[in-house]
């Protein structure tokens, strides 16, 4: 009956363990609004769920960003440009890939198994923080043997 959480969580485990991330998040909330987030930062957002079956589904949205930083000093490279949109899309985009390839290889107690992995889709100078980075939209399945149900006729 924990099915929920155990995802949950697993996701949260697997990215928690990613290079460079400092803050995980999860909710409907707006993602940058706690002004202690240390970034990179990963949120967590359910999407939807299967109704009960042999095994239950899951589909989150996890969205991994940093903030634009913009630098004073004026550049002359047009392509690279005076901010670090290009460091962040990087680096976000390693923290997904870390923590999917993760998923993807985990043998796990609870049998948690990918079933589908959206395209990455760029998110750039969002939020109140002007944050860059990348989400993705996986579904989990987790089979449904948490409870027993006997019916009588």
């Amino acid at each position: 009956m924990n099915q929920y959480y155990t995802c949950l969580n697993f996701i949260r485990d697997s990215i928690k363990d990613a290079p460079f991330i400092n803050t995980i998040t999860q909710g409907t909330d707006i993602i940058d609004n706690v002004k202690k987030n240390i970034f990179p930062l990963a949120h967590i957002n359910i999407l939807n769920a299967s109704a009960p079956g042999q095994n239950n589904t899951f589909t989150f949205e996890i969205a991994v960003l940093d903030i634009r930083n913009v630098s004073k000093v004026k550049s002359n490279d047009k392509f690279l440009g005076n901010d670090n949109e290009i460091d962040n899309l990087n680096t976000c985009h390693a923290i997904i890939n870390y923590a999917i390839t993760k998923m993807q290889l985990n043998r796990n107690e609870f049998d948690i198994e990918i079933e589908n992995v959206s395209d990455l889709t760029p998110i750039l100078l969002e939020f109140t923080n002007m944050l860059d980075g990348w989400k993705v939209d996986l579904t989990l399945s987790i089979p449904n043997n948490a409870m027993s149900i006997c019916c009588e006729d």
